[in-house]
């Protein structure tokens, strides 16, 4: 048993997991992808529609860990992630059917009709706008430090052949700069675009409900901050998690067996604190205590329901809307954001997400034996 097949027995189950519980951390009035006023969000179609896509993704989710686990060792590493990609094409497919069906009593029964579709905006958020965590990223980058530091110190005398750490038996690299410090440059390739996509995530719009603006608004503010705490904090257990395989590998200590999985705790420990928190505050923090409507007079509108804009999002899960200007909107399955693949900026930072870690990983590969 090595690190690289522990690491595909744990993502088929919790990915799997991950994806089940979407339907229950996304807004009641974006079910599957669809808008649906509030007043339908409980309808039968939709509460029947969940309830199948619970059943069918978590019978796919054991299904794909049984067979993970049973033909651990046939196809070496590469096995667990055809599994993987064959789960999450399953669990897409029962996305899509429930959004089909959803769609179709939506329309059959015109759910917006004698409804007002209204935009609200909150002026604040330029006015006095929410303050980035900035002493929560402290801790990646202090790990990042230590990473290199201890580098610089083990480089003279290392041997001139390095195993890798989650390579799997008989791989290693020859020494170099690069093959030392290059897990260096991958906790600050992490740490920059993680921090970088929340800066922007910060200078978008809030995701607000029109029916209730106000208090929508103090929620997304509450849920802005400890989605973005739980995310540095994963950061800074993902580069805790390339500090303890780097150590590994600069020989400061060995691992063997089920021993060699010790690495991969700290990101495990981040991945499971970010999901406790989606789950906890649900998509815009619709799921925070104290989410019912203002009582003061005007806040809450009657009759007044989000704009029925399901035409810019392409099969619910990617929005195209070249009038917008916004370079990431929120996600509608799940909790987090997505971007405006209209937006020519969005593709320069999705070009620069592919191209740095491609290029990161062609030049460990010509430096790996």
């Amino acid at each position: 048993m090595n690190a690289a097949g522990l690491t595909g027995d744990f993502t088929v189950p919790f990915l799997g997991a991950l994806l089940c519980v979407m339907p229950a951390v996304t807004r009641p009035t974006v079910q599957f992808g669809v808008r649906v006023p509030g007043e339908r969000a409980g309808t039968t179609v939709i509460r029947r529609e969940r309830r199948a896509y619970y059943e069918r993704t978590a019978a796919i989710t054991v299904g794909c860990t049984v067979a993970a686990v049973l033909l651990r060792g046939y196809g070496s590493w590469w096995l667990s992630r055809i599994i993987l990609l064959l789960e999450v094409a399953a669990d897409l497919g029962c996305f899509l059917i429930a959004r089909k069906k959803v769609t179709a009593a939506k329309n059959a029964g015109d759910w917006f009709a004698g409804l007002r579709q209204t935009v609200v905006a909150d002026t604040s958020w330029r006015t006095d706008p929410p303050r980035f965590p900035v002493l929560w990223l402290m801790p990646a980058l202090a790990v990042a430090a230590a990473t290199g530091i201890i580098g610089l110190l083990r480089y003279p005398g290392l041997p001139a052949h390095l195993a890798v750490a989650f390579g799997g038996p008989g791989r290693g690299a020859a020494k170099s700069a690069f093959s030392v410090f290059g897990v260096v440059a991958g906790q600050a390739y992490v740490t920059i675009l993680w921090t970088g996509l929340m800066l922007i995530v910060y200078r978008s719009r809030p995701d607000l409900e029109a029916a209730d603006a106000a208090a929508s608004s103090r929620r997304y503010r509450r849920f802005l901050a400890a989605w973005t705490r739980a995310l540095l904090t994963l950061v800074a257990m993902v580069n805790l998690t390339l500090l303890l395989a780097a150590l590994q590998s600069w020989q400061v200590y060995r691992l063997s067996g089920i021993g060699s999985a010790v690495p991969l705790l700290p990101l495990m420990f981040g991945l499971l604190g970010l999901v406790v928190v989606m789950v906890r505050v649900g998509q815009g923090g619709h799921r925070l205590a104290g989410g019912g409507r203002s009582r003061g007079p005007g806040l809450a509108v009657a009759g007044v329901v989000d704009r029925d804009d399901d035409r810019f999002w392409k099969a619910g899960l990617f929005y195209v809307n070249r009038d917008d200007p916004a370079i990431m909107v929120a996600s509608r399955f799940g909790v987090g954001w997505t971007f405006n693949f209209a937006n020519r900026m969005a593709w320069l930072v999705i070009g620069g997400m592919v191209t740095v870690p491609a290029g990161l990983a062609l030049i460990l590969r010509a430096a790996t034996m």
